[in-house]
């Protein structure tokens, strides 16, 4: 299996048994975009189950102000 340009995910039947090793028709199984799949993916042994490591949404970045000598502020 390998991933596609469009980050799709791809399957083939093999056959290595005798003296060629051949590969059957290419037929995607689904998309996985976001995902770092060359690397980051694991296909249970009855290949019926893909784990693949995806990215989380991170909610954006609070800021945080910060007042140095503040107590001058204070002063009229």
């Amino acid at each position: 299996m390998t991933a596609s340009p469009g980050v799709r995910l791809m399957a083939a039947a093999v056959d290595g048994r005798g003296s060629a090793f051949e590969v059957g028709a290419v037929r995607p199984l689904f998309d996985v975009a976001g995902a770092d799949v060359l690397t980051s993916y694991d296909v249970s042994a009855d290949g019926q189950r893909f784990l693949i490591n995806m990215p989380v949404e991170r909610p954006p970045s609070l800021s945080i102000t910060l007042v140095v000598n503040w107590p001058a502020l204070l002063e009229p």
